[in-house]
């Protein structure tokens, strides 16, 4: 029962940082239109609950689909190939948060909104672009967690014939 505590705490925390990081891909289109002034000031009300709600959930999802990884390659060896990519996925895309979100946040909150900087659009391009790739990272996570499910489960049809 405890390994089954661990993989569903693993898909569902990472089912939250994708939902997260999903939601930022989806609103890219429109906010890459914006001028300078609604982008910041939009950056600076909205996106400070991302982190509030699924930051720890991300942090979660690392932690115990690291420990499932570790643990699948010893016990559930069928499940271990898309346990690892999961986990690879989800660090890689906790990587790129520190590197290359964070740095664009911080920089987007010292800015007074009358003197935005002419770079501005390359922290733009920069917040966005990244967070697209943890968009795909995210999601391929939680379907290789599914995956790494869905190889242990019998093919009941097989069986039956």
């Amino acid at each position: 029962m405890a390994i089954q505590l661990w993989r569903l705490t693993s898909m569902m925390s990472t089912a939250v940082a994708m939902s997260a990081a999903f939601a930022h891909l989806m609103e890219m289109p429109a906010k890459m239109r914006f001028d300078k002034r609604l982008y910041v000031d939009l950056h600076r009300t909205l996106y400070p609950n991302f982190g509030r709600i699924a930051g720890t959930p991300e942090i979660v999802a690392v932690l115990t689909t690291g420990a499932l990884a570790v643990w699948t390659r010893r016990h559930r060896p069928s499940a271990f190939a898309a346990t690892v990519t999961a986990a690879g996925c989800l660090a890689a895309a906790h990587g790129l948060f520190w590197t290359l979100v964070r740095p664009a946040n911080s920089a987007m909150l010292a800015w007074d909104l009358d003197a935005i900087p002419p770079e501005w659009t390359a922290w733009r391009k920069q917040w966005e672009y990244t967070h697209a790739a943890r968009a795909v990272l995210v999601t391929g996570a939680l379907a290789a967690l599914a995956w790494s499910v869905i190889q242990e489960t019998p093919d009941t049809d097989s069986e039956n014939r």
